[in-house]
């Protein structure tokens, strides 16, 4: 009986110290952990891949519009 806590606690534990590891690896995109540089250069960023996202669908839509009316040519 007396195990059981003992070997609960030390799978924890080697569980935290993984975490520990392998989270630092990982920056996360939230204002809060930011500076002020960082968190502009993130909002312009994410408006450039906006815009390209836009441009994409668009240029989509332009070729879609494009074989329709060539199909019905």
């Amino acid at each position: 009986m007396q195990q059981k806590p003992f070997l609960l606690i030390i799978v924890a534990l080697i569980g935290v110290v993984i975490y520990a590891y392998y989270a630092p690896n990982e920056k996360p995109e939230r204002a809060a952990t930011l500076t002020p540089k960082q968190y502009i250069e993130l909002v312009e960023q994410k408006k450039q891949e906006r815009n390209l996202e836009r441009k994409q669908e668009q240029a989509e839509e332009a070729r879609q519009k494009a074989l329709q009316k060539a199909a019905t040519e």
